[in-house]
């Protein structure tokens, strides 16, 4: 299984974070979102139940 972060959620994370947080790819799964904007991020993270975050450094440090 292949682990994906979307950092940025403006207008085309919409359609990614669905293909990735609804198995639409194989062998993909999205775990972790991050934008600068917390609001963007949380609501990206709340749909699919996964970590949002504002820092990308960190949450590459704490995603495995």
């Amino acid at each position: 299984m292949l682990k994906f972060a979307l950092v940025g959620c403006g207008r085309i994370a919409k359609r990614h974070s669905e293909l990735l947080g609804q198995n639409q790819i194989k062998d993909a799964c999205l775990v972790a979102v991050c934008d600068i904007d917390k609001e963007k991020s949380d609501a990206i993270a709340s749909q699919f139940n996964i970590s949002s975050y504002t820092d990308m450094h960190r949450m590459m440090q704490l995603k495995e």
